[in-house]
C-alpha cells in the first residue's frame, strides 16, 4: 500500500511523457520544463527519484517535471542523443537549453532549475 502512494504522489507531481505528447507538453511549452529520462531498471534513477520528488514540489506552479521511460518513447533518446541514465533535459520555451548526465547533486540540480526560471 505504501508503494502504491508513493507511486500515486510521483504521477501527480510528473506529467509521464510518450512519443504522442512530447511535443505537446514539452516542445510547444511556453514555460520551463524538466524531463527525466530513466527506466525501471535504472538503480541511478531510482536513487535520484526522492531528489527530484522534493525539487518538483518546491517548484511546483514555475517547472513542470516530466518523465520519459526510455523503453517506451524511443523517439526522445534518438532526438536528444541519450546514451546513459537518467538524463535530466532543461527545455525553456520549448527549447533544450541544458542537460545533465547521471546523480547529479541536489546543488547542481537547483542551479539549473533556478537557471531556467531567470529571463
Amino acid at each position: 500500500m505504501l508503494t502504491q502512494q508513493k507511486t500515486s504522489d510521483r504521477q501527480e507531481l510528473f506529467t509521464v511523457l510518450t512519443d504522442d505528447n512530447f511535443r505537446k507538453e514539452v516542445i510547444e511549452s511556453r514555460g520551463s520544463v524538466l524531463v527525466e529520462v530513466g527506466a525501471d531498471w535504472c538503480g541511478t534513477c531510482h536513487i535520484i527519484a526522492p531528489v527530484l520528488e522534493k525539487l518538483a514540489i518546491t517548484y511546483k506552479g514555475q517547472i513542470k517535471f516530466a518523465k520519459v521511460d526510455i523503453e517506451a518513447t524511443e523517439h526522445v533518446a534518438r532526438e536528444y542523443g541519450v546514451t546513459e541514465l537518467p538524463v535530466l533535459l532543461f527545455f525553456k520555451r520549448g527549447q533544450i537549453v541544458d542537460h545533465l548526465i547521471g546523480a547529479a547533486p541536489k546543488k547542481i540540480i537547483v542551479q539549473k532549475l533556478n537557471a531556467l526560471l531567470k529571463e
